[in-house]
């Protein structure tokens, strides 16, 4: 059973007051009611085209940090759009929006299934998600399939065999994993490097992958090339074998929960080299916690850095964090920049048809409201060719310094 992101009408008693998650989401659908029933009240004429957007991430399991946080910024973005009254594309034509979330739980057969049954909707344009690897990589061929756009927010394990109705407006591995390792190396002199990895996850068995391919063009040895599978609560073989190879930092490739435990067991097992991982996993609050502060003095890479954002970025961060009750985080923001990628195909088609938002897709340049760079030339891939990637070396619970 999924479940989905249920709304009403919000009361004008609570406008004033912070959000909860939940009354959020009553929010952000009440205004699509309000722009379909009454448009006067968002100073809309009548006849706004209803664009229908779907979203699936898993909002429960593993990956439900990353994905919250994603649909989180997608509902944000609804908010900015609903509170102009909607949108209108290049002749003046207005339309409004219809967002609906489901939750995938980490299962890539769910995914699929829920793909599937928002492209069922005519009205639906477009897809968004999942930010999990496990779940949009098995989406790609169904997209082409089923003739429905998907809006990656935060994948990035390699994808063998793209399609012209899948993108990513995110950074992956491909291109911001080297950028991460060539600063360490010649931060920390780093020679001897060991990988600990979770193999059942598409992303980062990608982006152990990337560490691995990289050994010969960067100059550092890989010692130890070890992995385990999600829900494993013992590591110490795969730690026994690192700690005999005497590595001088270790790339762990694991989700919070556990590369946590993870990083908590090689720290008791008395490793005391700096932990690598990727997509920013260790500046989160929750890795620190279940690390018991393990990740202190670590490496990552951000497509956002959030903690050091400016102008409209910062305000922006802000409001989220007032809205929500976890933090933002990258996965925010691309969460964010995937619907409005969809508004700016609309704009620029001033059609709702699946086809012609398709085409312009694979030559799409624009920038989103918070400065994010999106290109995309598909063929010859759906990735995001002008993301960012700032390196930054963990301080504390959420906290870090910028290197690089």
């Amino acid at each position: 059973m999924s479940r989905r992101t249920k709304t009403e009408r919000p009361r004008t008693t609570r406008a004033s007051r912070p959000l909860t998650r939940r009354a959020f989401v009553r929010l952000a659908a009440a205004g699509t009611v309000a722009a379909v029933a009454a448009p006067v009240i968002i100073g809309r004429a009548r006849g706004a085209t209803v664009v229908r957007i779907g979203s699936i991430q898993s909002v429960t399991g593993p990956s439900a940090a990353p994905g919250t946080r994603a649909r989180d910024g997608a509902l944000l973005a609804l908010k900015e759009i609903k509170a102009a009254g909607g949108f209108t594309d290049a002749k003046g034509n207005p339309y409004t929006i219809e967002f609906e979330n489901e939750d995938m739980g980490n299962d890539p057969k769910q995914a699929i299934t829920l793909f599937r049954q928002h492209s069922v909707d005519p009205r639906t344009v477009a897809v968004l998600g999942p930010t999990t690897s496990v779940g949009f990589l098995p989406c790609i061929p169904v997209a082409a399939q089923i003739k429905t756009p998907l809006l990656g927010n935060g994948s990035g394990a390699p994808v063998r065999n793209w399609n012209t109705w899948a993108y990513r407006v995110n950074p992956v591995a491909q291109t911001a994993t080297p950028i991460l390792l060539k600063k360490v190396v010649e931060v920390e002199k780093l020679k001897r490097l060991a990988v600990i990895y979770e193999s059942t996850q598409d992303g980062q068995k990608g982006d152990a992958e990337v560490v691995r391919d990289q050994q010969p063009k960067l100059g550092y040895d890989l010692v130890a090339f070890e992995a385990f599978r999600t829900g494993d609560q013992d590591f110490s073989p795969q730690i026994a074998n690192v700690k005999n190879a005497r590595p001088e930092a270790i790339y762990v490739a694991a989700q919070h929960g556990e590369g946590g435990k993870l990083v908590t067991q090689i720290r008791s097992a008395g490793i005391g080299v700096p932990i690598l991982n990727g997509y920013g996993s260790i500046t989160y609050g929750v890795y620190w916690d279940t690390s018991s502060g393990g990740v202190k003095g670590g490496y990552t890479w951000l497509g956002v850095d959030v903690a050091s954002a400016k102008g409209k970025l910062k305000d922006w961060i802000a409001e989220y964090n007032r809205t929500f009750p976890v933090e933002a985080t990258s996965e925010s923001v691309y969460g964010y920049d995937s619907l409005w990628t969809v508004v700016e195909c609309i704009k620029r088609t001033g059609s709702t048809d699946r086809e012609k938002i398709h085409e312009i897709l694979q030559t799409l340049e624009f920038t989103s409201p918070l400065g994010t760079r999106v290109t995309f030339r598909n063929p010859p891939h759906g990735d995001n060719l002008t993301p960012s990637a700032t390196i930054v070396r963990v301080t504390g619970r959420a906290a870090y310094q910028v290197v690089g």
